[in-house]
Order: structure tokens, then sequence, then C-alpha cells
């Protein structure tokens, strides 16, 4: 006789029902007033970023180059001079002092020279070669305690010197001669092109 298996089948089991609740809204969580050094790449932007001040934009020309290596060569020098005070090799200070890096296109590895041009009480402007700013102080205050007076130029005086100059200019026009012009005088045999000789 064959025997006749049955298969049984189980019968799922219904979940239960879920509970169904009013949600409730979501709180914005709060972060911390100091961001964790993991959180590079998450930005709030509820509050505005700060603005980035840039002293120099763009590709540099001469004159930024120029300021720079003046820059760096003051700080090297340790002379009190901002940065901003830098417009190519040349600062103008408040004080009326200019300083000058020379030469302009010195490398910063080169020992920091630079000239002073500072005016003092009766007007004159005395240069001076700077290299610490124990020189700087030393120069300003040799200029500070100038004795030389120095006579205002009148227009009157610039008048003569420029109408003196007209005068030498005319007067050395007057002694040059031309210069004659000499033609070149080529034969006629020579015009003619000539076959360079084979042997």
């Amino acid at each position: 006789m064959a025997t006749r298996t049955r298969k049984t089948t189980t019968k799922k089991t219904p979940a239960p029902a879920k509970k169904t609740t009013a949600r409730k809204p979501a709180t914005k969580k709060a972060l911390p007033a100091v961001a964790p050094v993991n959180r590079a790449t998450t930005v709030d932007l509820r509050h505005p970023l700060p603005v980035r001040r840039r002293v120099f934009v763009g590709p540099m020309g001469a004159t930024e180059q120029a300021a720079i290596r003046a820059a760096l060569a003051a700080a090297a020098a340790r002379l009190p001079i901002p940065v901003r005070a830098w417009h190519g090799p040349t600062a103008h200070l408040h004080d009326g002092t200019t300083l000058t890096h020379t030469p302009a296109h010195a490398t910063t590895d080169q020992p920091p020279t630079f000239h002073a041009a500072i005016r003092c009480p009766h007007g004159a402007i005395h240069a001076y070669t700077i290299h610490t700013p124990q020189e700087l102080d030393r120069a300003r205050q040799l200029a500070a305690d100038c004795e030389q007076r120095t006579e205002p130029v009148t227009v009157t005086q610039v008048a003569r010197a420029l109408g003196d100059a007209l005068t030498r200019a005319r007067a050395a026009a007057a002694d040059t001669q031309p210069i004659p012009v000499i033609t070149p005088v080529v034969p006629i045999d020579q015009e003619t092109a000539k076959e360079h000789p084979h042997g």
C-alpha cells in the first residue's frame, strides 16, 4: 500500500496593527557653540559668513610684486612700516618720510636696503640709506635737527633758469655744423650680378 503524506500548511499570523498617534513636530537640535573638528564640511547658513579681506587679488603685476618684495624686506629688516603703506617699491609714511626699497627687483635673500627721503623743518629733503630701524630713527632725528637754512625757490628764479637753459640750447645749436650727406658711388659694371666661378 502506498502511503500518503499530507502537506500541512502553516498559517501566517497577521502582525498586530500599528497604533496611529499624532506626530509631534521635529525639534531643531541646537548646534554647539564650538563646532567639532570633524564637522568641517557642514556649513551653517543661518548666520552669514565673515568677509575675508584680500590684500592682493588676481594675477600680480610688476607693481604688486615690488610691493610684496618691499614689504618682506621691511619685515626682514624689522622696520616699522605697515604692509599697506607699500605701493610698488615705495612707501609714503604719515610723518612725510618716503622709503624706497632698492633695487626694486631685489629678492628676499639679499640684505634689505632702503633709501629714506625725509623733509626737514626748513623744507629741504634729506636722503639717507637705511638698513635697520636704528638707522631710520637716527635719520629722522638728523632731519629734525637740521640747521641748514634753505631759501624758497621763487617763480622768478625758475623763469630765469629756464631762460638761461634755452639761451644755452640755442647757442649750442648754432655752434653745431650740419653733417654732410655722402652718397656712395657704385661703378656701372658692379651693378650686374656675376656668376660664381666654378673651379
